[in-house]
């Protein structure tokens, strides 16, 4: 008996085209009728004509820039350090400030003839900060004086307050203060915390007279009290100290360093120019910022300055409740307005950059 083949035979197999053949004409029926060939062609249109568009209006609005600006750069894209800036800030009326100066400094040297705005003081980029130049005058201005206790309570506001007093400028101008000892430190390739060995040690000294925004600085403890968190280059408001404070116990945190500087000691000689010589050194300024030094017997309450090539500081008071003081230029520093334009200049001391 023969043994039946399994198998498709010919009439299966055309009806199986047949069938495949009705099921693709129904898909491609179904997908025109429903327009998704069209619906994807016009949504390819419709984001050309929407590309389109936008890069017209991109146009218009760089077109419009252009014509405010007449083409001219933002200052920040074009300085560099030490380059010149024409800076002339609004007159300044020093009413306010010679009566905070009096009331606060620890002195009455200064004056209406002592305190006056320098008029044709040349200005220089000292660097960009997010986005915004920031100015150092070319050369130190008038002198402050401060002395005592209260010469070292109010330094920082003081100095502070008379630069943005003297220098500031409306539309231009966002900010103006006296340079600081952390614009220095920040610019050094030195290490200025190995330059005193000293530095940031603590020490207990025996006579215990303080003025009272010490007692407020970070890492000084007095009294037992809570180790302090404010800035040797920070105050918001002044202080009327009109006693002499004695403490029953501290610990000092000694904050000072001195140094002769050298270019070396910059990460760019530029910053040796516009800080410490600029073919001479410069007369004496002072800088926004409080500083310490201690030992086992007393602390010397002090307010950093230039002088002479040397970062340094000026003795105002000190533990064992002697007095001194000192008359020093302000240094100011005027932080700009990011959307200030450059009209013209090559920022050399000839062609100051037109702002």
């Amino acid at each position: 008996m023969q043994k039946r083949e399994k198998g498709i035979t010919l009439v299966a197999l055309v009806i199986t085209i047949i069938i495949l053949l009705i099921l693709a004409g129904i898909s491609i029926s179904a997908l025109t009728n429903q327009g998704l060939f069209t619906q994807a062609q016009n949504a390819k249109n419709l984001t050309e004509e929407k590309t389109a568009e936008e890069n017209e209006t991109l146009a218009n609005y760089l077109e419009q820039i252009e014509a405010i600006t007449g083409g001219k750069q933002t200052l920040a894209s074009k300085v560099q350090p030490g380059d010149y800036v024409t800076y002339t800030p609004d007159d300044a009326n020093t009413t306010d400030i010679l009566s905070e100066l009096t009331t606060y400094s620890g002195s009455t040297a200064n004056t209406s003839s002592t305190l006056t705005q320098e008029e044709g003081l040349k200005w220089r980029v000292l660097d960009v900060v997010d986005g915004k130049v920031r100015l150092i005058s070319a050369t130190p201005t008038t002198k402050v004086t401060l002395s005592g206790y209260n010469g070292y309570n109010n330094a920082v506001y003081l100095l502070d307050k008379t630069c943005k007093t003297l220098y500031s400028k409306n539309g231009y101008s966002e900010n103006v203060q006296n340079l600081k000892i952390e614009d220095i430190q920040n610019k050094m390739s030195t290490d200025y915390s190995t330059i005193d060995s000293d530095y940031g040690q603590p020490f207990t000294p025996t006579n215990k007279k303080y003025p009272s925004i010490f007692a407020q600085e970070e890492g000084q403890t007095v009294n037992g009290g809570a180790t302090g968190t404010l800035g040797l280059s920070q105050q918001t408001t002044p202080i009327n100290q009109t006693d002499v404070n004695t403490a029953t116990s501290w610990t000092v945190k000694y904050t000072y360093w001195k140094k002769t500087m050298a270019e070396s000691d910059f990460t760019n000689p530029i910053y040796y120019n516009l800080f410490i010589n600029n073919g001479s050194p410069y007369s004496t300024y002072w800088m926004s910022s409080r500083c310490v030094i201690a030992n086992s017997n007393g602390a010397s309450f002090r307010v950093r300055d230039v002088g002479s090539g040397n970062v340094r500081a000026n003795s105002l008071y000190s533990s064992l409740g002697d007095p001194s003081g000192g008359a020093c230029a302000l240094r100011p520093v005027v932080t700009l307005n990011s959307n200030v334009l450059v009209k013209s200049g090559e920022g050399t001391p000839e062609s100051a950059y037109e702002i």
